[in-house]
């Protein structure tokens, strides 16, 4: 006999699908509106106040019930202080969670002794009986402390370790430290404000989120102690992210201050630590800044504005080691900067340095790698190392040259395309310049305006070429330079004044100005550093193969020994330019012959 089982009707199902529906929506509901913490198997409270390692203060939750216990708490154990009680630290502890009791007459919850407590979980403050309901930090005197000495380190694994329900920057008295050590590879991210004495990234990833449920308070801030009786009114507290660390921030306004319009006292990130900024408008108010690591900005969208203070007695994050803009958003970089290290285009996005003064400095080699570098202004102060580029490089105003070395790579530069701006050479040299332009010269072309600083490196020395004199109005110069190693020691050209040249240098100036119909007399220099003379009187300015336009001027001696001659302004059209001399002792440079046993002599 075949039994037949009778389906309930479809109309049956879809009741008692909607009804657990609406049953799991209640629950979820009154979950989010009454939030509340759930004690795990294993953890303990408070039954009094007393030291950590007094075990009768003790009692620990079994599943059912709390019931006294042998040991004290470790890493692996949350812990609740409860109501009315204070725990005391005799020297270093762990614990996994640490809820603390908040509301009014709380007082003091935590006294860590100038010792340190680590928290391998979160950190909560709760109100009612353990482990009772979430509410954010208490703001009475000292609830946590009690000096600078005082420290709570999160390690562990990757996770939240604050959020807004159960945690806040009321903690406006509290005196401890907080050092953020999670490791290599991990991130702990705080979902609310947070305030203490002083705060430190030690090793992995601290993420500051935002407050997307408030428009108000778009920054979930790190601040400082705001206690003026014993800490004063003015800049206090310092933010610190040591080499090898990560401090991410997603934050569109304020990260880090010490609170209402006072700035925290520092903010340093140590050399091989890094700034990772996310939000369109990052602020910090802090009365000093140290950036000796890496800031890298990482915007998806639009443009980003660099980092910025907006408090009178803040001062301007303006001198940084390296930059790097990782993302689609354009940075749009601050009226002056100093940069004493990289920067670098990894995304997209660029660095819009057209508004910026860009200050190039420090004794390390540097590296300017970007699809374009169009900047303000550059001055170029290195004491020891090099600026390469990796693109050509235009200046919009002005470029000063104090001390130090920029390698092109092959690239070309552009000066004062505005026509407003100078060009100030003081010292320094340039490596590799393809082709260098300079717009709107001066009306007198002076040894500062002047002086064109290559460098000869196929043949050693600094191949200084100088244009000195009157220029017509709006007028413009382009100077290539090309490095060949050697001489031509076979020349045999005469000059204008009947002298036969006898020996040419092989790197040699493609000069070209406009206007070229320009009568102004001028006078132009080559520098022969590092080149074997006899006299300095025996160096001419030549063309390559034949006489140079206009007249021969005896050389000089300033500095470095130079080449010159007399010529005009139109006379600088297309023209190939070199260091010639008519002397056999003088041999720009030495021919090399090599003995029987293989060793250079000269």
């Amino acid at each position: 006999m075949e039994v037949f089982l009778r389906q309930p009707p479809q109309s049956r199902f879809h009741f008692q699908r909607t009804i657990y529906r609406i049953f799991l929506a209640v629950v979820s509901l009154l979950s989010f509106l009454i939030p509340c913490l759930g004690q795990e198997i294993g953890a303990y409270k408070t039954r009094a106040s007393g030291d950590f390692n007094q075990v009768s203060i003790w009692e620990v939750w079994n599943g059912s019930a709390w019931e006294s216990t042998s040991q004290k708490p470790g890493s692996t154990t949350d812990i609740y202080i409860d109501q009315g009680h204070t725990l005391r630290l005799l020297g270093p502890e762990s614990v996994k969670s640490l809820y603390l009791h908040a509301g009014a007459g709380a007082g003091q919850k935590l006294n860590l002794n100038s010792f340190n407590l680590d928290v391998y979980g979160v950190l909560a403050a709760f109100s009612g009986p353990a482990p009772g309901q979430s509410r954010g930090a208490w703001n009475s005197q000292n609830w946590i402390g009690n000096s600078p000495n005082s420290t709570l380190t999160f390690k562990g694994e990757s996770r939240v370790i604050v959020d807004k329900a159960s945690w806040s920057a009321q903690t406006t008295q509290s005196r401890f430290g907080v050092i953020f050590d999670p490791g290599t590879g991990q991130e702990l991210t705080l979902q609310a404000p947070f305030k203490a004495l002083s705060i430190r990234v030690r090793s992995g990833t601290l993420h500051q989120k935002n407050d997307v449920s408030s428009s108000s308070s778009p920054c979930y801030t790190l601040s400082f102690n705001t206690e003026n009786s014993i800490y004063g009114s003015g800049p206090f507290g310092t933010f610190t992210v040591e080499s090898g660390a990560t401090f991410r921030s997603v934050c569109n306004g304020l990260l880090i201050h010490r609170g209402g319009s006072t700035p925290a006292f520092l903010v340093e990130v140590h050399r091989d630590a890094t700034l990772l900024l996310e939000g369109q408008d990052p602020k910090m108010e802090a009365a000093n800044f140290s950036l000796e690591g890496t800031l890298i900005f990482r915007g998806n969208q639009g443009t980003m504005n660099f980092l910025a203070s907006s408090l009178f007695s803040s001062s301007k994050p303006n001198l940084v080691k390296h930059l790097v803009v990782d993302g689609d958003a354009d940075v749009i970089m601050p009226t002056n900067l100093v940069l004493q290290g990289n920067l670098l285009q990894m995304g997209q996005g660029g660095f819009q340095l057209a508004p910026t003064q860009l200050t190039l400095s420090g004794g390390e080699d540097q590296s300017l790698q970007a699809q374009t570098l169009l900047i303000g202004s550059l001055i170029l102060q290195k004491p020891a190392g090099k600026v390469s580029l990796g693109a050509d490089l235009s200046i919009y105003r002005s470029l000063t040259m104090v001390e130090g070395v920029l390698d092109f790579q092959g690239h070309d530069l552009a000066i004062n395309t505005s026509s407003l701006g100078t060009f100030d050479y003081q010292g320094g040299s340039w490596h590799k310049l393809g082709q260098f332009s300079f717009f709107g010269l001066p009306s007198l072309l002076t040894p500062t305006s002047g002086t064109f600083p290559f460098e000869d490196l196929a043949n050693g020395g600094f191949r200084g070429l100088q244009i000195l004199g009157p220029t017509p109005v709006g007028g413009n110069l382009n100077i290539q330079f090309i490095e060949q190693g050697g001489a031509n020691h076979d020349a045999n050209f005469q000059d204008v004044d009947g002298k036969e040249i006898l020996y040419q240098l092989n790197s040699h100036f493609k000069v070209s100005a406009n206007p070229h119909l320009g009568q102004e007399e001028l006078e132009l220099r080559i520098s022969a550093d590092s080149l074997l003379l006899d006299q300095v009187v025996d160096l001419r300015v030549v063309s390559r193969g034949q006489a140079a336009p206009g007249i021969s001027i005896p050389g000089v001696l300033e500095k470095y020994p130079w080449a010159k001659r007399k010529l005009r302004w139109a006379d600088l059209f297309d023209t190939e330019l070199t260091i010639g001399s008519y002397r056999e002792a003088t041999v720009l440079p030495l021919r090399r012959k090599i003995d029987k046993e293989s060793r250079v002599r000269f």
